[in-house]
């Protein structure tokens, strides 16, 4: 069996593989063993087998891959269970963390917050008493009742923002140490469980490709 860019677009293959084969088989490539097994890694061989194949080909690809497919199945499942269970860790540590930031923010804010309320209350109390008795010339007349209730609660937000600002800067440093303290607690679990899926994804992605390859070469 010969594969060219042409075949796999006929196929419905997606652009991405189509491009890569085109990269690596400018002019197409007769499917050989060694061929396949040099870029078992790059292409799908699930989806060339199933539409570049016959159905009893398809069949034997099946049976030649089942092997490898669940031992890939079953490294990834037991290395993302420890992963889980690292991640899940780590996520405690900085939710704890982050809620005892965000209480400390929230009450560093509280009286500037009642502050920035009680202030603007009047001139919102101006504002909605504005528009309800200018109903019926509300752009005018509510247009006139915006500016003046900007112009009076301008002070009382610039004093707000300012008043939250360090509050802010005090949460994000609290919560800085917990995010890095998080990933580095994560990089490890996510180390091992590349690590320990990598060796059984290759041996998948090779039987894949030979699969693939052996029925291929007998069309």
């Amino acid at each position: 069996m010969k594969i060219t860019a042409d075949l796999l677009r006929s196929k419905g293959a997606c652009a991405s593989q189509v491009a890569l084969f085109k990269e690596l088989f400018p002019q197409g490539a007769v499917v050989t063993v060694a061929r396949c097994r040099r870029v078992a890694s790059r292409f799908d061989w699930t989806w060339a087998a199933n539409n570049l194949l016959g159905a009893i080909a398809q069949k034997a690809y099946n049976e030649a891959t089942a092997t490898a497919r669940m031992a890939c199945y079953k490294a990834r499942a037991s290395a993302g269970k420890a992963y889980d269970k690292a991640r899940a860790t780590a996520q405690k540590a900085y939710d704890e963390a982050r809620a005892t930031a965000e209480k400390a923010y929230y009450k560093s804010i509280a009286p500037a917050e009642k502050a920035y309320y009680k202030s603007i209350a009047p001139a919102r109390k101006a504002y909605n008493e504005a528009r309800a008795t200018a109903q019926m010339a509300y752009n005018e007349v509510v247009g006139a009742a915006q500016k003046a209730y900007d112009e009076a609660t301008a002070p009382a937000g610039k004093a707000y923002n300012e008043a939250r600002a360090p509050a802010q800067k005090a949460y994000d440093e609290a919560v800085a140490p917990a995010w890095m303290v998080y990933d580095e607690a994560v990089a490890p679990a996510q180390k091992a469980y590349n690590e320990a899926t990598a060796t059984a994804r290759m041996a998948y992605d090779k039987a894949r490709a030979v699969a693939f390859a052996t029925e291929a070469m007998k069309s």
